[in-house]
C-alpha cells in the first residue's frame, strides 16, 4: 500500500476551526449531497476520522470536503465532516469555506461582493462575501429553513430535576437551554462540567421525545446542545455555547445553533422577522442573523435566517496516511 494524501486548507471562524478538504478523498456514490454524506459516513469514514481525531486534529476540529455540485443550481459541492460525525449543514463551515475559495482564488471572485450557491445535504445554501482588496471581511448565508420543533419540553437531568428545552432545526437539531437552569456561568473558561451536563441533557431529550426532521430521510435526534446566558460584549443580545460530540465546546457562536435559536425566538413571539439577533461565542466574537420570511416545513411554521460571520485562512496542509502508522485513521482522548 502506498501513502494517501490529502490536500487542505486551514481556517477559523471566530475561533472555531475549518479544514477544507480539497482532494485525496474517494469518488462518492449517489446523486444528491445527502445521498454522497451518507455513502462517506457508511463506506469512508476512515476519512472523517482522519483528518478530524487526533493526531491531525481533535474533539471541536471540523471540515468541508469540496466536491462538484449535484444540483446545477449551485456553484460548489460541500460535504461537512466534524470530529462527532457528519453534519447536513455547518454555519462556521460555510463562513470559513467560502473565505477559503475565495482567498486561494479556487472561484471567481468580484468586489464589493461575491455570490455563490452552495450545494448541501440540508439543500441549498446562498452566500455573499464582502471582499475588499482580495480580502474576504465577512460572509453572509441564508439559512436552510430553520423551525421550532418543540417548545419548553422537560427533560429530567439527574441532580438538577427536570429542565425546560427547546428543540429547534437550523441544520441540525439543537436542544436549547437557559445556562442559569442548569447553574452554569458561561464566563467561565473551564468547560468540564458544561460538556458533561450538555451530554446528559442531549441523552435525555432523544430518550424522551422522538426528533425527526419531516422532510430530510434519516436526519433524526439532537445531536447539539445550546446553551444560552447574558451577554458580555455591547450590542450582543446574547452570550451563547454550543457542546458538540464527542465533548467539545464550540468556540465559535454556531451558524446553525444562532439560526436554530432564532427560529425557536420567532416561534414563540419574541423576535420578529427583520430583527437581528446577535449571538456572542465564548471567544467574545459574534454571529449576527437576521430573519427574513416565513416559511413551512412539514407540519412546522418556520423561518429563513440570514447569518453574518468573518473568518481568517490560518495555513495550509497536505496530510499524509501512512498505511503502517496504527493509529492512521486517527483516535479521541476525551
Amino acid at each position: 500500500m502506498t501513502t494517501h494524501a490529502f490536500r487542505t486548507i486551514e481556517s477559523h471562524t471566530a475561533g472555531n476551526p475549518t479544514r477544507t478538504v480539497l482532494s485525496g478523498v474517494p469518488e462518492l456514490a449517489g446523486d444528491t449531497m445527502l445521498a454522497k454524506m451518507k455513502d462517506l459516513e457508511s463506506n469512508h469514514d476512515w476519512v472523517r476520522t482522519s483528518l478530524m481525531f487526533e493526531p491531525r486534529g481533535g474533539s471541536v476540529m471540523s471540515g468541508c470536503v469540496v466536491l462538484p455540485p449535484c444540483d446545477p443550481r449551485a456553484d460548489i459541492g460541500v460535504l461537512y465532516i466534524e470530529a462527532s460525525g457528519h453534519l447536513p449543514m455547518c454555519g462556521h463551515d460555510t463562513i470559513g469555506l467560502v473565505t477559503v475559495l475565495i482567498q486561494h482564488g479556487l472561484v471567481p471572485a468580484a468586489e464589493p461582493t461575491t455570490h455563490l450557491v452552495l450545494d448541501t445535504p440540508a439543500g441549498l445554501v446562498a452566500t455573499t462575501a464582502a471582499v475588499k482588496n482580495g480580502r474576504v471581511t465577512s460572509v453572509t448565508f441564508t439559512s436552510t429553513p430553520s423551525f421550532l420543533y418543540a417548545a419548553d419540553v422537560c427533560v429530567p437531568v439527574p441532580g438538577l430535576g427536570p429542565v425546560p428545552v427547546d428543540i429547534a432545526w437550523g441544520g441540525n437539531f439543537y436542544a436549547i437551554v437557559n445556562a442559569s437552569d442548569v447553574g452554569l456561568d458561561l464566563t467561565d473558561p473551564k468547560v468540564g462540567r458544561r460538556i458533561l451536563l450538555a451530554e446528559t441533557i442531549r441523552e435525555s431529550v432523544n430518550e424522551t421525545v422522538e426528533v425527526v426532521h419531516p422532510e430530510l430521510d434519516g436526519v433524526r435526534g439532537v445531536t447539539h446542545v445550546q446553551f444560552i446566558g447574558p451577554a458580555r460584549r455591547p450590542g450582543a443580545t446574547n452570550l451563547c455555547s454550543v457542546v458538540i460530540r464527542p465533548g467539545g465546546a464550540d468556540r465559535s457562536p454556531c451558524g446553525t445553533g444562532t439560526s436554530a435559536r432564532t427560529a425557536s425566538l420567532v416561534a414563540k413571539g419574541n423576535l420578529l422577522v427583520g430583527e437581528p439577533l446577535v449571538h456572542e461565542s465564548i471567544t467574545g466574537e459574534i454571529f449576527s442573523s437576521v430573519p427574513i420570511e416565513r416559511v413551512q416545513v412539514g407540519p412546522f411554521p418556520g423561518v429563513r435566517n440570514k447569518i453574518t460571520g468573518t473568518a481568517f485562512v490560518t495555513g495550509t496542509a497536505e496530510w499524509s496516511i501512512d498505511p503502517d502508522d496504527p493509529l492512521r485513521n486517527g483516535f479521541l482522548v476525551m
